[in-house]
């Protein structure tokens, strides 16, 4: 009996956006409590609505903005993965998700943070927590990307870019878990294509 093909593969978060949420975070929810205390001082600080428009509910729009990137901010941890299928790896973002076929790959290889990125020119880089510096990412080579790289750039994060080659690069927990499936995909993938051609031959 065949091996039956597994569907998919486990979603691995992707690290990076991880101090983006929580910067996203602390700024929503400080804005929405500022916007909440000025709501609140509004009259005595500048006496009553003038006429009858209440303009001073206007400043309720701080307190919604800032749940907003609050709740976000939150959800951006779990909304940024990486994923592998039969015939293509799937990045996702908060913002744009990212399908790419296996046929673009060239190969996968560890590469470390520290050497991969420069601390001291990357400033975004600067406010990632320390472990990340001692870390192992999986790099994954390609022949060429799906669409421009301009266009990529403006949705994706700057770090998952190789910044010596084209590629991606995924920061998450457990780069050899990640590799070893992604590999598995990739290479289940491969044979299929080789039989497939062997069978017209």
């Amino acid at each position: 009996m065949a091996k039956k093909r597994r569907k998919r593969g486990r979603r691995f978060p992707l690290l990076v956006y991880v101090p983006v949420g929580q910067r996203l975070g602390n700024l929503g929810l400080l804005l929405a409590l500022a916007g909440l205390a000025l709501w609140g001082f509004a009259p005595r600080m500048f006496g009553p609505p003038i006429g009858a428009f209440p303009w001073r509910h206007l400043l309720l729009i701080f307190p919604l903005v800032g749940g907003f990137l609050f709740v976000y901010g939150l959800a951006t941890r779990h909304l940024a993965y990486v994923q592998c299928f039969p015939t293509h790896f799937r990045i996702q973002t908060p913002f744009y998700p990212l399908v790419v076929s296996y046929r673009r790959v060239m190969g996968t290889r560890p590469v470390q943070v520290a050497k991969l990125f420069d601390w001291e020119k990357d400033k975004r880089a600067r406010s990632w927590p320390k472990r990340y510096w001692g870390m192992t990412a999986m790099a994954v080579d390609l022949k060429s990307f799906p669409m421009d790289p301009r266009w990529l750039r403006l949705w994706l994060d700057p770090h998952l870019f190789l910044p010596d080659g084209i590629g991606f690069v995924f920061l998450v927990e457990d780069w050899m878990d990640l590799s070893q499936e992604f590999n598995g995909f990739l290479a289940a993938y491969r044979d299929r294509k080789s039989g497939r051609r062997g069978a017209r031959r």
